[in-house]
């Protein structure tokens, strides 16, 4: 609850920080397979040049699948939407690491906090869909990894990820900062010219991200927040009301 509590408040301090608009969607928990449920938070703000979107892994600790042991969800892509109109500086773009990330550094090991760093993601032409690019890791495998982003909950009191499958995910390799990072990372994104407005990417469908975790892995569609929700379920019932009159 501290960690989690800690990062909250890393997260309001970072877009207070910015100072431009903010507004929230979500990746509802969805069966990657085997049982495994990914779920995940978007925070996108937009400012002069940027969109900032800061995605928090909050999938739920996996099952025990088989003799590998616990399966988790890892997020290793993000892929967006842009309409025509906007030029992404792709050059200028990146992913880094916040004040609170914690890096793995292997299976059976605790992870450990190091100081923001940019993260081993690239750009690249998206295989969804509808979806302009994505943001992906380099490479993972049995022996490394490349800030695949993991949940928070994946890990005990010690801070020890309760991995037994993709054990490759968790290899600080080749260096210290080269693990799984737990729970969030920021994508920074760059605009020639104008820039989108935050809500732009907090409509539905407007983000994916890839859920990798038990040899399984799903494409999760972002929706709008509850409270957005709540509003459009409003406006439906008063249509309705207004088409029975």
């Amino acid at each position: 609850m501290k960690r989690e509590l800690l990062a909250a408040f890393a997260v309001c301090l970072l877009f207070a920080a910015c100072g431009g608009a903010t507004s929230v969607t979500y990746f509802q928990a969805a069966n990657i397979g085997g049982g495994i449920a990914g779920s995940a938070t978007a925070t996108v703000t937009s400012g002069a040049g940027y969109v900032d979107i800061l995605l928090q892994n909050t999938s739920p600790l996996g099952p025990s699948i088989g003799v590998n042991g616990i399966a988790n969800p890892f997020i290793t892509e993000i892929e967006f939407f842009i309409p025509s109109g906007w030029a992404l500086n792709e050059s200028a773009s990146y992913v880094q690491s916040l004040a609170t990330t914690l890096f793995a550094q292997g299976a059976g090991n605790a992870a450990v906090n190091y100081a923001p760093r940019n993260l081993y993601y690239k750009i690249t032409d998206s295989d969804s869909p509808g979806m302009n690019k994505c943001f992906m890791f380099g490479d993972a495998d049995n022996l490394r990894n490349d800030n695949s982003i993991g949940s928070i909950n994946v890990l005990n009191g010690s801070n020890v990820p309760q991995e037994g499958w993709a054990e490759g995910f968790l290899a600080a390799q080749p260096d210290q900062y080269s693990g799984t990072v737990f729970d969030a990372a920021l994508f920074h994104f760059v605009f020639t010219g104008d820039t989108p407005p935050e809500s732009l990417f907090a409509d539905p469908g407007s983000l994916i991200t890839k859920f990798v975790g038990g040899g399984y892995s799903s494409h999760v569609s972002n929706v709008p927040e509850p409270a957005t929700l709540a509003i459009l379920g409003l406006g439906g019932m008063a249509l309705l009301r207004k088409r029975a009159k």
